[in-house]
């Protein structure tokens, strides 16, 4: 019946992936290299983004969607590969010390920015202070970095107040990208982007808003990147990018929505084995009743959680294309538990007597919606609240309005897919007091003494503190996952790809032309 009544009300819906990146890292002594074969190269890559730089700045830089703009034109300290591990780039070897609060990195000493400013140990500190001090969306990658110390001039050394395991990750990402220390914080990096990656932005063939030209760095230090220039089409509607991609205008999209995907692969467009970077869901900001005062009864939160009908959600609005979930942490992390995946099981009669133990029986709640998610996704879950008495208010979000809103606390709740991250990552992005995706500061002396624990401890401690960390979410109802979305990345016959761990599309090192 519950099928039946959700496919009247379904006729398609979206999973999509903004997210991302997070891994666990270690040290590594291998001479870095970039990805490519350097006999042979292509003309140019096209590819369509749904997202477009706001800064060139390297301390505005976002992840998900935008990394391998970013990394077009900035290379981070360490490099990601594909399947998570750290390998050396700019720095050429990594060493945490014993107690976590310092790490000291060796450089590489034949690096140059485009503007000819030498990279060096003083580079490294300019650019780590300029992250601390730019207030960018990932700052927290550098959170507890207090500083950074020369040594020499291929040698410096981060200070930190207390120990992040993934502290060399982050360097893999926002945190590590490195712009010349002579151009930060100037208006003219803000739209010229001054570093020392693989490619260079043309500026005259560049529009803001639709196209993003990018030309070989001639003068770049590692093996060259196998396209002679690379083309970002900004393309955030989703039907454009699909259209772009099926007639060829492009070579590479990432597409939100189940639907889509069904209509790419109908098309013959080539794509990688199912896999998932997301989690979709409700997020529920406010946990002590500042904004609505009934979801400081976590009877009301398990009530709006289990009143969810995951499972057909999957099956007809995203075609079958996820898994039910109900953990924010993804199966490649220590935190997870496949037992824990039903925890909100879809139970409409007892989320009813919840709500009704919790004087909560004529609840009203506003859920906020955004133009990003299939319409079909808010009417299924309104129309799965509604049948346990819940009075549900509309707020429309416009273009680009829902991040900044969610992160400013303005709502009690929203509908969100976020990046499954590393145990510690996912701690500091979602659940820690001053975490971006914790808006109104939530805290409880339980969860804090856990969060508190882990960095110290040894691995078997940080794999077992992850698991705690888990079950307290899910027993306090902090969020109301319904899904792990595959993650839907199409390509032409011209290229090839290989997808990137934990974001939603491939690196810029992880693109080939076809046959190579």
């Amino acid at each position: 019946m519950r099928m039946a009544r959700l496919t009247a009300l379904i006729g398609g819906a979206a999973a999509v992936a903004l997210a991302l990146t997070a891994c666990t890292g270690g040290g590594a002594t291998t001479d870095p290299t970039a990805s490519g074969d350097a006999g042979a190269t292509a003309p140019l890559l096209v590819i369509g983004s749904l997202q477009e730089p706001t800064s060139w700045d390297p301390a505005q830089a976002n992840e998900g969607h935008l990394a391998p703009i970013y990394q077009s034109v900035y290379d981070t300290l360490i490099k990601r590969e594909p399947d998570g591990e750290l390998s050396p780039m700019l720095a050429t070897e990594w060493t945490m010390a014993d107690d976590g609060l310092s790490l000291q990195l060796e450089l590489r000493d034949d690096v140059t920015f485009t503007d000819g400013t030498p990279f060096d140990a003083e580079a490294v500190k300019a650019n780590i202070e300029h992250f601390k001090t730019a207030n960018g969306p990932l700052q927290g990658n550098l959170a507890n970095v207090s500083g950074a110390e020369v040594v020499d001039a291929d040698t410096v050394i981060l200070r930190l107040d207390s120990p992040d395991p993934d502290l060399p990750a982050n360097l893999a990402n926002a945190g590590g990208y490195m712009g010349s220390p002579a151009a930060l914080g100037t208006p003219e990096i803000a739209a010229d982007p001054v570093g020392t990656g693989p490619y260079v932005l043309d500026t005259s063939s560049s529009v803001v808003g639709s196209t993003y030209k990018l030309t070989r760095n001639e003068d770049y230090w590692g093996d060259p990147l196998p396209f002679d220039a690379v083309e970002f089409k900004i393309l955030p509607d989703e039907t454009a990018r699909l259209n772009a991609l099926t007639s060829g205008q492009i070579d590479f999209a990432s597409l939100n929505r189940a639907a889509s995907a069904v209509q790419a692969a109908g098309a013959g467009l080539n794509q990688p084995e199912p896999f998932s970077v997301n989690w979709g869901g409700i997020l529920f900001f406010d946990r002590t009743g500042q904004l609505q005062p009934e979801l400081a009864d976590v009877r009301v939160r398990e009530a709006l959680a289990i009143a969810i009908d995951a499972e057909a959600l999957v099956d007809v609005g995203w075609e079958g294309l996820g898994q039910p979930t109900s953990q924010v942490f993804g199966p490649d992390t220590e935190a997870y538990d496949e037992s824990l995946d039903s925890a909100y099981a879809y139970d409409p009669e007892r989320a009813k007597k919840l709500l009704a133990e919790a004087g909560a029986s004529d609840l009203e709640i506003t859920l906020p919606i955004s133009p990003v998610f299939e319409p079909v996704i808010y009417d299924a879950i309104i129309q799965n609240w509604e049948d346990i008495g819940v009075t549900v208010n509309r707020h429309q979000w416009g273009p680009g309005e829902a991040v900044p809103s969610m992160q400013r606390g303005e709502f009690a709740i929203a509908f969100m897919t976020l990046a499954q991250r590393s145990d510690w990552n996912t701690t500091q992005f979602l659940l820690s007091p001053d975490a971006p995706w914790n808006p109104l500061g939530s805290s409880d002396p339980e969860l804090d003494a856990l969060i508190a624990e882990y960095p110290a401890a040894d691995e078997a401690g940080r794999a077992e503190g992850a698991r705690e960390i888990n079950e307290w979410v899910i027993d306090n109802v902090w969020f109301a996952p319904v899904m792990r979305p595959d993650t839907f990345n199409f390509y032409g016959d011209k290229i090839e790809i290989v997808p990137q761990v934990q974001q939603a599309v491939p690196s810029i090192y992880n693109f080939t032309p076809s046959g190579q």
